[in-house]
């Protein structure tokens, strides 16, 4: 376990809770790709020029990088986030709320269309999770290397 001052406990759970949400968000985007994947295969043009497929194709896409997003820097915070816990601890919150981005294109995909505003705040959570983390990579990393040698 990274255990710095006893913060190491913390920074397990914030970046296990990213692993554990990003798991279950890329499950859910996959199932809804293999959806799309059904509906395309009815070659039904309304669906095919729907703007409802579209905004569902761009949930599948954007929700399985910013699910992947969570699970690397989830990673990234359990192994160097012990440094920095409380950047690491905002940066883990951050990240989690970036699925708020093609979490509301998702929604309103299946008719919850003013879900869409909530879309930019889910986006600059996501950048602003990733900056937070490049401190926390330096910190981390300058750390390790610091201590094996």
């Amino acid at each position: 376990m990274n255990t710095v001052n006893g913060q190491g406990e913390m920074m397990n759970v914030a970046g296990k809770k990213n692993i554990v949400v990003g798991t279950a968000y890329f499950v859910l985007t996959l199932g809804l790709g293999m959806f799309l994947m059904k509906m395309l295969q009815g070659q039904d043009p309304l669906w095919m020029d729907s703007p409802v497929r579209k905004m569902l194709a761009g949930a599948h896409l954007h929700g399985s990088l910013e699910a992947l997003i969570n699970i690397l820097f989830g990673y990234l915070i359990y192994r160097f986030g012990a440094r920095m816990p409380l950047v690491s601890n905002i940066a883990s919150w951050l990240l989690i709320g970036g699925l708020l981005h093609s979490g509301s294109a998702y929604l309103a995909g299946i008719g919850m269309t003013a879900v869409k505003t909530v879309a930019p705040f889910g986006a600059v959570s996501l950048i602003a999770g990733i900056v937070l983390m490049l401190p926390v990579l330096v910190k981390g990393v300058d750390s390790e290397y610091s201590d094996s040698a």
